[in-house]
């Protein structure tokens, strides 16, 4: 026969009172009350507060409504053939209390989850429908992350979303901070997790009512160093005899990247149908996987000797990354380099100085486009082939300053023709009298 008690596990002022639910043999489960009292008013034989006061009164007949609420709960339980866990407990103790129970999308990895999964319906920062596959796979990364933290500090429980308070934040920060995460990825980290808080707002989901007051973090980024390959550089790669196919067409990869300024991602899946013929000028046409936007590159007369040679065949980002620093070194780009280099996956980049070819990877081709080009085509035009949102970025991610731009623009005007001064007939007034 099951059976109730109340008990206390410790000894203090402010003592949680535990319900103990023997189902049978097999089956004890046990959950806090929501009610506290102070030990010294606890009679244990009797499993109740002592009755000396009014107070104590009504706490103890709170804990016998308690009882028969679970009681009912549980012959109506028998009755349909359901499983007595802990969760039915917990579930049937906040009814009682009028709290609301958890549901699945209080779970905050559960709503991330979702959150990926409405990912194509939703609006992005543009006003348009569907995130970039670079926001998914940033808010997988975050998921990835909170989970760790629950396995890691919260002992794989689950966190509820209207936990997600400033003291969560401030822990949550610190944990970060202790895997030598910078603090532009941890206030990146604060960020995603206001996002999804935020979004489980507009959907009904309870939420803090400190989550406005939580505030992300960031610090200015040291300028790095910007590694590019200049034309004669790349004239050295491809006259470097290669014996191995895989880097030959991997050098086809790299040379035509630098010509048409795209993710190595993107530049990868590039394939003959993005290859188009408008108005007799041929270009390539792709719709670029972070950002989603269709961008048209006129292929340059290199280029266009490339892609008539005909395509590379497809490679993984993987390889493609590994053939460039074996090409690179073929080529003998030996100068003395320095740039920052991940050691490990959660330490923070460190600085070192080798051979150049040994930092060469996938991104050396959109930064070269931009940098080789800039001052020769319009900063707006590059910009919309390399798909940087603001001026200022650009500039920054090829290593320019706002005063650089403006000499550039007295190059141009230094250039433009002086217009040639009408002559103008001067007024004069009479002032005169007859």
């Amino acid at each position: 026969m099951a059976t109730i008690k109340f008990i206390l596990q410790s000894k203090t002022e402010n003592s949680n009172i535990y319900v103990r639910y023997s189902i049978d043999r097999k089956t004890n489960l046990k959950r806090k009350t929501g009610f506290v009292i102070d030990f010294k008013d606890w009679s244990e034989p009797k499993a109740q507060p002592i009755q000396k006061n009014d107070e104590l009164k009504a706490l103890k007949s709170k804990l016998d409504k308690l009882a028969v609420s679970l009681e009912t709960a549980y012959n109506n339980s028998v009755s349909k053939g359901g499983d007595f866990t802990g969760e039915w407990l917990q579930l049937h103790i906040d009814f009682f209390n009028n709290k609301t129970p958890v549901i699945e999308l209080d779970i905050l990895t559960t709503y991330i989850q979702k959150y990926i999964d409405d990912a194509p319906y939703k609006q992005n920062q543009k006003k348009e429908t569907g995130l970039s596959s670079g926001r998914v796979q940033n808010i997988k990364l975050f998921k990835n992350t909170i989970l760790r933290y629950e396995d890691e500090n919260l002992k794989g429980k689950s966190i509820i979303i209207k936990d997600i308070n400033l003291q969560f934040v401030e822990k949550f920060k610190l944990w970060l901070f202790d895997q030598k995460y910078s603090v532009n990825y941890v206030g990146k980290n604060i960020n995603n997790l206001k996002t999804i808080c935020f979004d489980a707002s507009k959907n009904d989901i309870e939420t803090s009512t400190q989550l406005k007051n939580i505030k992300s973090i960031s610090e200015k980024k040291a300028a790095e160093q910007i590694i590019t390959l200049s034309e004669q550089e790349q004239d050295k790669i491809k006259d470097a005899i290669l014996l191995r196919k895989a880097l030959v067409n991997a050098r086809k990869w790299l040379l035509l990247g630098c010509l048409i300024g795209q993710r190595g991602g993107d530049l990868l899946n590039i394939t003959a149908n993005n290859i188009k013929d408008i108005n007799g000028i041929k270009i390539i046409e792709l719709k670029q996987q972070k950002t989603g936007k269709l961008v048209a590159i006129p292929l340059l007369p290199d280029a266009l000797e490339i892609v008539e040679s005909g395509l590379p065949y497809k490679i993984s980002l993987v390889k493609f990354n590994e053939y460039l620093k074996d090409i690179c070194k073929i080529a003998e780009l030996n100068e003395p380099t320095t740039a920052k280099v991940k050691v490990t996956s959660r330490n923070p980049l460190q600085m070192e100085t080798k051979a150049k070819y040994n930092f060469i990877s996938s991104h050396v081709c959109r930064r070269s486009f931009a940098t080789n080009f800039y001052g020769r085509i319009p900063t707006p035009v590059l910009m919309n082939i390399t798909a940087h949102g603001t001026e200022k970025v650009f500039l920054a991610y090829i290593g320019k300053t706002t005063y650089d731009n403006a000499y550039q623009m007295l190059e141009y005007f230094s250039k433009l023709a002086p217009r040639p001064k009408t002559a103008q007939l001067e007024v004069i007034h009479n002032t005169g009298t007859k």
